[in-house]
C-alpha cells in the first residue's frame, strides 16, 4: 500500500484562506456583536460604567429571591429558578438602601447574612452592583478576547501571501 501525494496549488490554498478568513471575520464581529448586545440587555455595560465614578458600602445579603424562568415556547431550553441576591447597605448620606442584584443564578451565589462590598452612583444610590473583584469583567472579556483573536486570526488568512 503506497502513500500518495496530493498536490495542492496556491490558488487553491489562496481561495481557501479567502474563504476562511471571511467565515473568521463573520464569526468574529458575530461573537463581538452578540456580546455587546447582551452586555447591553443585562444592563451591564451601565453598570461597568458605574464602577470607576462610584462610592462603595458594606452592604449585606437580606435574601435569595427566587425568579422562575420560563423559556419561549419553541425553546429546547427547560424551565428553571434563578437567585438573585437582595442586599441592603447605607449610603453615604445615612440613608439605608436595599437593591436587587441584576444578575441571577441557579444556586444562590451569596449565602443569607454573607456581608459584600457594594458599588454605589452617590447620585442615585439605588443604582449599585455587588463588587465581585475580577468576575465583573469576565463576561465583557471573553468577548472582547475571543472576538478579538477570531477577527485577528481571519484578517492574517486575509493577507498572508502563499508562496
Amino acid at each position: 500500500m503506497g502513500t500518495t501525494k496530493i498536490r495542492i496549488g496556491a490558488t487553491t490554498v489562496g481561495a481557501v484562506n479567502r474563504v476562511f478568513g471571511v467565515i473568521g471575520l463573520l464569526v468574529g464581529s458575530a461573537f463581538l456583536f452578540v456580546g455587546g448586545f447582551w452586555i447591553h440587555h443585562q444592563h451591564l455595560d451601565a453598570f461597568l460604567g458605574l464602577i470607576p465614578k462610584s462610592d462603595t458600602a458594606p452592604g449585606q445579603v437580606i435574601e435569595n429571591r427566587p425568579v422562575q424562568v420560563n423559556p419561549d415556547p419553541g425553546s429546547r431550553t427547560l424551565s428553571y429558578t434563578a437567585y438573585h441576591a437582595v442586599i441592603r447597605f447605607t449610603g453615604h448620606n445615612g440613608q439605608t438602601i436595599t437593591f436587587t442584584d441584576k444578575l441571577g443564578f441557579s444556586r444562590p451565589s451569596f449565602s443569607i447574612g454573607q456581608e459584600v462590598r457594594v458599588f454605589y452612583d452617590p447620585q442615585d444610590a439605588q443604582h449599585a452592583m455587588i463588587d465581585r473583584g475580577w468576575k465583573n469583567f469576565v463576561i465583557p472579556a471573553i468577548c472582547l478576547v475571543f472576538g478579538g483573536l477570531i477577527l485577528l486570526g481571519s484578517i492574517q488568512r486575509l493577507v498572508r501571501r502563499t508562496i
